[in-house]
């Protein structure tokens, strides 16, 4: 299950400017470590923990240099990582003019994977990171982040109201504000 808050927004433009509007905003109720995922999936294969964790912890380092070499890195049923740069404010006449000077900030951009669904027919592209049967819950205004890493279960708020609203990825923006899915 997912969870949200309620997230408060002005209005700074058109008739309604300075008015207050609510919308919800993707609310997460732990981090999962490392080492949580590995045991996660030592469960769903034949793969030790130790072997895991070799894996993840190599993981960065051979993605890193793949991106420095040029390459975009793909993970199958996960998405494609690559770099991505900002030039602000340094902009040249001519091509010749162009170099590795004039960049102000690289970014590694991760775009998840989008697969078609299995229907036959011509259906919307799905996130594979997004589970089809998802269901929405209010976050209690006062539960805390807390680690999913100690006991082997998920960790959920306690005192949830409950109250699904449906699937769906709840995306958008606030008026300007970038809501990335991270709280």
């Amino acid at each position: 299950m997912a969870y949200y808050r309620k997230r408060a927004i002005v209005i700074n433009r058109g008739e309604e400017k300075e008015k207050q509007k609510w919308m919800p905003a993707v609310a997460s109720v732990s981090s999962v470590s490392t080492r949580k995922l590995a045991s996660d999936i030592e469960k769903e294969s034949t793969v030790s923990i130790a072997d895991i964790m070799a894996v993840l912890y190599a993981l960065p380092g051979v993605v890193r240099r793949y991106l420095a070499e040029g390459h975009t890195v793909k993970l199958d049923g996960m998405g494609t990582f690559r770099l991505s740069i900002q030039c602000q404010g340094t902009l040249v006449d001519s091509e010749e003019a162009v170099t590795p000077d004039q960049i102000t900030n690289i970014k590694v951009q991760f775009v998840p994977e989008m697969q078609t669904p299995a229907t036959g027919r011509k259906g919307k592209r799905v996130n594979t990171l997004i589970a089809s049967d998802m269901e929405w819950h209010e976050l209690p205004p006062k539960a805390k982040k807390a680690s999913a890493e100690t006991d082997g279960t998920s960790s959920t708020p306690s005192g949830s109201t409950g109250g699904s609203t449906g699937s769906g990825s709840g995306s958008g923006n606030g008026g300007g504000n970038n809501d990335n899915g991270f709280s």
